[in-house]
């Protein structure tokens, strides 16, 4: 095995999943690194949700293959495979006549745990993710943040190789959605667990290790951040405008040489196409002076997602 083959804990290959004749995945082919945070981006309905549920066993692929953890086929041995992971579902999943603690001693005991570790386990939980005082409390009367807490408590008990967080920060304030993060770097950089995160915020996902983009239920695009914003290098740039910003940008979206164009404050952002010239910049330059601009993870996925909009209409 190779040096590179070590550093990939799962891989899929042409994972596909329909639905009747509706097709969620088509032909995906990923490999999710060895502890590190591998990050799913796409909007809602891209299929993110569906294609964590198949790589953590919970629903089975069309076709395509999964393996991983030295070799370990998931359909052939489920069971092995869903010892290793811990899952984090979007829909809060615990039991709501139940207190915290219940809840906890209950999965625990699922995954194997009795007795004193199994407290131990909930009492360290309980302190890093701060829920300490409600652990009597019944899930029902908490707060969305502190249900969440309680639902990424019980995914680790069993301190997981392979932990999946389906859009875990959904209706989490600012703080809590820190909290998350954090405790998200903690596992993979001092503990060495790989962590799966979907999610549909751009800021979240700056914080990956390595990104897919999935759009339309195809992976449009894989790599690090940083790789990912070189899609766009030397291609975006930025005017200030000071008056008649919307006339600015009409104008500006009836030039061709334009992949995109669209504001953000008192800025104007034009994508120039990657085959245009310099020279495409004079109408640019004729509202302001024209500066070359870090590109973000948003921008970056709307051109990706234009151009395969474009395509695809082409090959039609």
């Amino acid at each position: 095995m190779t040096a590179q083959a070590q550093d990939v804990l799962v891989s899929a290959r042409q994972l596909t999943r329909r639905f009747g004749s509706f097709v969620a995945v088509r032909n995906v082919d990923v490999d999710i690194p060895r502890g590190r945070v591998f990050g799913f981006l796409g909007p809602n309905g891209s299929g993110k949700s569906t294609t964590i549920r198949m790589l953590a066993g919970l629903l089975a692929p069309s076709s395509g293959t999964i393996t991983g953890f030295g070799g370990i086929q998931l359909a052939t041995n489920t069971d092995a495979w869903k010892r290793r992971l811990g899952y984090m579902s979007q829909k809060f999943s615990l039991y709501l006549d139940l207190t915290v603690e219940e809840n906890l001693r209950f999965f625990g005991s699922v995954y194997g745990l009795r007795g004193a570790s199994l407290l131990d386990r909930i009492d360290a939980l309980a302190d890093r993710l701060r829920f300490q005082e409600v652990r009597r409390v019944l899930t029902e009367g908490l707060s969305t943040g502190l249900r969440q807490r309680v639902a990424l408590a019980a995914a680790l008990l069993h301190e997981p190789e392979l932990l999946f967080l389906d859009e875990p920060t959904g209706g989490v304030d600012p703080v809590g959605r820190r909290m998350f993060w954090d405790l998200i770097y903690e596992l993979a950089a001092d503990r060495g667990m790989t962590v799966l995160v979907t999610t549909h915020y751009m800021d979240e996902a700056e914080q990956c290790d390595r990104l897919a983009f999935i759009l339309d239920g195809e992976l449009i695009a894989d790599g690090s951040p940083l790789d990912l914003k070189s899609h766009l290098a030397g291609r975006l740039f930025e005017v200030v405008v000071e008056h008649d910003a919307f006339g600015a940008l009409e104008t500006l979206r009836s030039q061709q040489q334009f992949e995109d164009v669209y504001l953000a404050g008192r800025h104007l952002r034009a994508v120039l196409r990657a085959e245009a010239r310099d020279a495409a910049l004079a109408p640019l330059a004729a509202i302001g002076r024209p500066e070359s601009a870090e590109p973000s993870l948003e921008d970056v996925f709307v051109s990706l997602a234009r151009k395969r909009s474009t395509s695809s209409g082409e090959a039609a």
